[in-house]
């Protein structure tokens, strides 16, 4: 008996570990991922955008920029975020010659990202 108990210790032991090992690059690899996407973002669209999102920027301002922070931006799915930002709308132009998918998804993440440091700068400390 004590020698089964010592089996399923060992096995969940040995499962434990092997989760661990499968996530420890999937972390890293997000993290670099949102690296890369907020180097697109201040590459590409935070002239217009702000480094915050708000659109508060001279350009933003003389261009209409959307604030990506808003209750509307926060509203849209990732495929509609994908498709303004491959296809452009109003004055914003398009960036799918400019970029490829992935860089695409990495703004998504960073426009997700930046409505939550929204919110949470406007909660009471």
């Amino acid at each position: 008996m004590t020698s089964t108990i010592l089996e399923k210790t060992t096995l969940r032991t040995i499962a434990v570990m092997a989760l661990f090992i499968i996530a420890i690059p999937h972390s890293a690899a997000a993290q670099s991922g949102n690296g890369e996407g907020q180097k697109v973002y201040d590459q590409n669209c935070a002239k217009c955008h702000g480094a915050d999102g708000s659109g508060n920027t001279t350009i933003g301002k003389a261009v209409g920029a959307k604030d990506l922070r808003s209750p509307e931006a926060k509203k849209m799915t990732d495929a509609q975020i994908s498709a303004q930002i491959s296809q452009g709308k109003g004055n914003m132009p398009p960036f799918a010659g400019a970029l490829d998918s992935a860089k695409i998804s990495s703004l998504i993440s960073i426009v997700r990202e930046l409505s939550k440091n929204a919110a949470a700068a406007k909660k009471p400390s």
